[in-house]
This record gives C-alpha cells, structure tokens and sequence, in this order.
C-alpha cells in the first residue's frame, strides 16, 4: 500500500501540501454541515442521514490527515491504486451527502454552490490526475446533474446550465495549473544544469580541464574522512614539469599553455581508474590523489606518467636535461592522523629531493 517517495515515479505524485489542503476543507465542510444541521434546518426538513455523512467524512478525513503526517514524517507515500480509491469514496460519500441534502429540501443554488466548492478544490489538490480529479468528481456531478434534470422545471434547467458553465471554468483551471507545473519543471531543470555546469566551472581548472586545488580538498576530505585508524593505503604525487620558465620564456605563453594541456591529458591517461584524483595545483605543477594503493602502484603510476610525456615527445630546446619536455614527481604517503597540508609538504619534500637528484625521476617518501 506504500512506497519510498525515492521510488515513485515523478510523474505519479502529488503535492502533500494540496493533499492536506483538500482533507481540511472537507473538515470545514463537514463541520459547516453538522452546524447547520443543528441551528439552521427546520425540524420538519432535518435527515438524519445528513449528519451521518457528515460525520463519517469527518471521521475520515481527520483519519488520513494523522495518516499522511505519519507518512510524510517517515518519508512514505501512498500507492496510486490506493489513493484512487480513497479519493473515489470520498466521492460517494459527498454525492450521498448531497442527494440527502436534496431529499430534505435543501435549495438547489445551495446544493450547486457546495458541489461546486468540493470539485473546484479536487480540481487544485489533485490537478496532476485527471483519474483522481474524475474519481472525486463523478460521483458529485452525477448526483446534482441527476436531481436538477429530474425536477424538471425551466428554473432547474437555467440552474443546470449555470452549474456547467461553473464547471468549465472550473475544469479549465486546471490547464493553468499544468501550464505552470511545466514551466516550473522547466525551470527547475534549467536550474539543476547551470548549478552543475558552475559548480563544474568552480571545481575544475578552466586550462587544463583538471581538478582544481579547491575540489582537490573536498575530494580528500570525503574519501579520507572514514578511514579507519592506521590506514595506509593513500598516497599523495607531486608533478612538476621541468625547466618550464625557460620553456615559456623560449616558446611563447600560449604555447606555454598548450604544453601543460599535453602534460595533463599524458597524467590523466596514467592514472588506474576514476578514483585516482588528478589535479592542476597551480603554474606547472599538478597532483595526483591515489586511493587503495601501494607503493609499488604508486610508482607504476609514476612510471606511466614518464613514458606517456616521452611519448607525446613536446620539444624542449631549452630544457637543462633533455630535448624534450619532462617531468619530476615526488609522492608521499597519508597517514589518518595527518592533514592535507601535511601530506602536501610530504610530496613536495620528495618532489624538491628528485629535482636535486637531477629531475626527471620520481622519488617516494
């Protein structure tokens, strides 16, 4: 009869706001009748059965208000089939409640204004159904249309009219009410994708395409931040690219980006999976977050990273130890107790040691 709001259908649900809205106002309307009931109808014209139906959609309607705030409190919605047959009783149920107040000579404009008051907030609550609108509003208009044709009289035909041209207007509503849940859904939408296209902008570096150091830290903090005590399997690499001032200096800055775009896309190529974070840390120098690694991993990583940069062999005529453009790497491995920051000052130590041992290498602490 139920099911988690995380598996219904979008399309299928309605707002628990309109939900509540409409049991209320069968509250008011019961309450309104039971009143009335009592001070205003004449004895001779009193039914009993007036204040039974009233009664009982009271009763109930009291009853799916506790239900539903159960339901939202514990984040469950109701089947469709079931709501279906709940809105349909509530039909009967107001269509025998109105056919009683028409038998104890109840006015007719009364008996049309009340219908008109019940469908109209159906119509509202349940405007993303037209089954549940028909289910509620069926029952009601058979029994009004039915009387007023019954009686006969050219004042009950003038009536009839005037309660159908009501009931297009009413009915018409709900074109609005669709026109504007579309354009809202639209928005949303619209919404959802330039959100995730800024916060790609603001994670990303606009260069290279890369993690940026800002993503770079959130992306530590929430892996690293279950790890059990004593855990080693984290390693952090420091990337540098060698002589890069005098490569800028010789080529131009514009080429001087192309050349970190090549360097990044060989980095990218070398790491295992997605899980392994690759980031521009800022100039030339770039990192990579290894997670469930070893050091033998790391350096294979190191080494895929080397072979790819030989690969793309990017000309370097003023590089110190090669004709091509080359990289140093230093890693360095996480300790649960440590931050980020530490961990940095780790990989940069091995970074500067393999850069004094003559770059072009890679050196793990």
């Amino acid at each position: 009869m139920l099911m988690n709001a995380d598996d219904a259908r979008k399309e299928l649900l309605l707002t628990r706001s309109g939900c509540v809205w409409f049991l209320w106002l069968n509250v008011v309307y019961t309450l309104y009748l039971s009143a009335r009931y009592f001070f205003h109808d004449q004895p001779e014209t009193q039914s009993s059965a007036v204040l039974f139906f009233s009664v009982v959609i009271l009763l109930f309607s009291l009853w799916n208000l506790i239900l539903t705030a159960l339901f939202s409190r514990n984040g469950f919605l109701v089947k469709r089939g079931v709501l279906l047959s709940i809105v349909l009783l509530y039909g009967v149920l107001w269509g025998l409640e109105l056919h009683t107040l028409y038998i104890g000579a109840a006015p007719a404009e009364f008996i049309i204004l009340l219908s008109l008051l019940l469908v109209f907030p159906a119509v509202i609550a349940f405007h993303l159904s037209l089954r549940l609108i028909a289910a509620f509003a069926i029952p009601v208009l058979l029994v009004v249309t039915g009387e007023v044709i019954l009686a006969g009289s050219e004042v009950n035909l003038f009536l009839l009219f005037s309660y159908l041209t009501a009931l297009v207007a009413v009915f018409s509503a709900r074109l609005v009410l669709i026109e504007w849940f579309r354009k809202s859904e639209e928005s949303e939408r619209h919404n959802a994708r330039l959100i995730k296209k800024l916060t790609r902008l603001a994670d990303r570096d606009p260069l290279t395409g890369l993690a940026n150091k800002r993503y770079l830290r959130e992306y530590f903090h929430a892996r690293t931040a279950t790890l059990p005590a004593g855990c080693d399997t984290v390693f952090l690499m420091m990337i540098d690219v060698d002589y890069f001032k005098k490569y800028n200096d010789h080529y131009g800055h514009l080429a001087g980006d192309q050349c970190l775009m090549q360097v990044a896309r060989c980095i990218r190529e070398s790491v295992r999976d997605e899980t392994d974070l690759v980031a521009r840390f800022g100039g030339e120098e770039f990192t990579v977050l290894l997670l469930s690694s070893d050091t033998q991993s790391v350096r294979t990583v190191g080494e895929r990273i080397q072979q790819n940069l030989a690969r793309a062999a990017i000309p370097h005529a003023h590089s110190g130890i090669a004709t091509e453009v080359t990289v140093s790497i230093g890693a360095a491995q996480f300790i649960t107790s440590d931050s980020l920051d530490k961990l940095l000052a780790a990989a940069d130590q091995q970074l500067y040691r393999a850069k004094r041992e003559g770059r072009n290498r890679f050196c793990v602490g």
